[in-house]
């Protein structure tokens, strides 16, 4: 195995982009075939080395710990989670991470602190690529090990060369809680009363519109069946419902049951303040707008 990792990096810092015909290099034990066509798809540009994103992290994990890369790598992959939400851009900085992959799931490569494309920083939180677009990134590869040990592979110092396909959170509005339901704002006022770290338990309704969602893994979807998202009523506050189940308490079967810009609402026994973000917790979705919900 570890000869095979030093042959993927001696491999990779051979490889340099120059024409459309410039090959993946596949991990151990990968291919592409599950890649969509719109990843698999190279464009003409010589910003970086072009590797898949499964080669990124193994090349990543084959570096010290702290280690980084001296070359820079263009990768194209689909987005699976966003650490930066779209309301924070530009209130607080303008540049975003995200994580992406080949395969659909969280599980991937950490882009650290992206600008947009040509080098250019995020003006507005419509411009934020969300779960399931696919981007193309350049940056300088890394692994980054935490203080607990945890090793995350990492692409930083970088930017977005291209957006093949952008989802967005374009906000619009949220209809006006029913008799029995909170709005978001309510919910988070009741996170901050009770401080972080703390919880309150009850049963609890919350009308909003899903601004952000992660993508499990296709195996945690069919394990867990259940999702994490952020939810608001005004557009510029929000809620993160985690690991909420579907219809009627029972799993969530794919991920077009679950899409940004459905109006839902949630059912849960808890109302968490997890460091000062309001999370409802323990739950499912009882209504939404989505047609395959």
């Amino acid at each position: 195995m570890k000869k095979s990792i030093f042959m993927l990096v001696a491999m990779a810092a051979m490889v340099m982009v120059s024409c459309k015909e410039t090959p993946y290099i596949n991990a151990p034990g990968t291919n592409n075939e599950n890649i969509p066509d719109s990843i698999q798809v190279l464009i003409p540009d010589t910003n970086g080395i072009e590797i898949s994103v499964d080669s990124a992290i193994a090349l990543c994990r084959s570096l010290p710990n702290g280690g980084e890369t001296t070359e820079v790598y263009k990768i194209r992959g689909m987005v699976t989670a966003n650490a930066t939400h779209p309301f924070e851009v530009p209130a607080k900085r303008r540049d975003i991470s995200f994580t992406i992959s080949d395969n659909g799931g969280v599980s991937g490569l950490a882009c650290y602190y992206m600008k947009n494309e040509n080098n250019i920083r995020f003006q507005s939180g419509k411009q934020v690529p969300l779960a399931e677009s696919r981007v193309t990134v350049v940056g300088v590869l890394t692994k980054y090990v935490s203080a607990s040990g945890k090793v995350t592979p990492e692409l930083k110092d970088g930017f977005i060369v291209k957006i093949d396909s952008l989802v967005s959170c374009d906000f619009k509005g949220c209809p006006e809680p029913k008799a029995g339901e909170l709005s978001v704002n309510d919910a988070i006022l009741i996170s901050d009363s009770v401080g972080a770290g703390n919880k309150a338990t009850g049963s609890f309704k919350i009308r909003g519109v899903v601004i952000t969602k992660e993508m499990p893994t296709p195996s945690d979807l069919q394990s867990y069946g259940n999702m994490v998202f952020t939810i608001s009523s005004d557009g510029g506050t929000y809620a993160t419902c985690y690991r909420l189940k579907g219809k009627n308490n029972g799993k969530f079967t794919a991920y077009k049951q679950l899409m940004i810009g459905d109006t839902v609402v949630v059912k849960v026994d808890e109302i968490q303040n997890y460091n000062g973000i309001c999370e409802p917790a323990k739950g499912y979705v009882l209504e939404s707008s989505n047609p395959n919900f």
